[in-house]
C-alpha cells in the first residue's frame, strides 16, 4: 500500500511539475494512455494524479476530455483580489512577529534577487536559467516571510493560487524589464519590513501585488484570452 501511495505521488509531481513549466501548454489535451507510455507505468496512478490535479485546478474535464486549465481573466482577477488581501497582511504579520535571524536572510535574499536581476544575457538557455533562479529566490523570499508571519492556513491558500496563475507568471517574467521592476517592487516591501515599518510593508506590498495583476491582466486582453 505504502509503495502504490508513492508511485502515485511521484506521477504526480512530475506531470505537475510538466504543466508548472510549461513543458504540457495551457490548453493541451492530457491521456492516460499517452502519458502512462510516457512514464512507463500503468494507467492507474496516472488517472490517480489527474484527478488530484483536476482538484488543484490545474487540469478540467470536457466531454471526457482532459486538458490543461486555462485561467480566464475574470479567474486571475479574482485571484490577484484574494492575494492582496492575503499577502499585504502577511507582509504586515511578518513585520511584527519576525525574528532577528529572519530579518538577516530577508536582507541576504533581497541583495541575491538584485544580483540576478541585473544579469543580462542574449542566450536563451542562460535567460531561462536566470528566470529559473529568480523564481527560486522568490519562493525563498516569501516562503520567510510565511515563517515570519506564521499563519499557515494563508500559506496554503497562497500556495494553491500561486500554482493556478504559475505558467502565466513564468511568461510573465520573460517580457523585457519586468524582473527589474519586480526587483524595485520587492526592494519596497522588504525594506520597510527591516525597519519595521508594518504599515509601509503592507501598502508596498498591496501596491506590488496591484501593479503586477494590472500587468497581467493587460497582457491577457493583449492576447484575447477568455474573459
Amino acid at each position: 500500500m505504502a509503495k502504490k501511495k508513492k508511485d502515485n505521488d511521484h506521477v504526480y509531481d512530475i506531470v505537475k511539475e510538466q504543466i508548472l513549466s510549461l513543458k504540457i501548454k495551457p490548453g493541451a489535451s492530457i491521456t492516460e494512455n499517452a502519458l502512462a507510455s510516457e512514464l512507463g507505468v500503468s494507467r492507474t496512478p496516472v488517472r490517480e494524479a489527474l484527478n488530484r490535479l483536476e482538484s488543484d485546478g490545474l487540469i478540467v474535464t470536457n466531454n471526457r476530455r482532459k486538458r490543461v486549465y486555462v485561467l480566464t481573466i475574470r479567474e486571475v482577477r479574482e485571484i490577484f483580489d484574494v492575494k492582496i488581501c492575503l499577502e499585504s497582511a502577511v507582509a504586515r504579520w511578518a513585520t511584527e512577529k519576525g525574528k532577528p535571524q529572519n530579518f538577516a536572510n530577508l536582507e541576504r535574499i533581497l541583495g541575491e534577487m538584485k544580483t540576478i536581476s541585473n544579469q543580462k544575457s542574449d542566450d536563451e538557455g542562460k535567460e531561462q536559467e536566470t528566470l529559473n533562479r529568480w523564481l527560486e529566490k522568490d519562493r525563498e523570499l516569501h516562503r520567510t516571510l510565511f515563517e515570519m508571519a506564521g499563519n499557515q492556513k494563508a500559506e496554503q491558500l497562497i500556495t494553491t493560487l500561486n500554482e493556478q496563475w504559475h505558467q502565466l507568471r513564468v511568461s510573465m517574467y520573460m517580457l523585457e524589464g519586468r524582473m527589474e521592476r519586480a526587483y524595485r517592487e520587492h526592494e519596497d516591501f522588504v525594506k520597510a519590513i527591516l525597519e519595521k515599518d508594518a504599515v509601509s510593508a503592507e501598502a508596498a506590498m498591496r501596491l506590488h501585488l496591484n501593479n503586477l495583476k494590472r500587468e497581467l491582466v493587460k497582457i491577457l486582453n493583449l492576447f484575447h484570452y477568455p474573459a
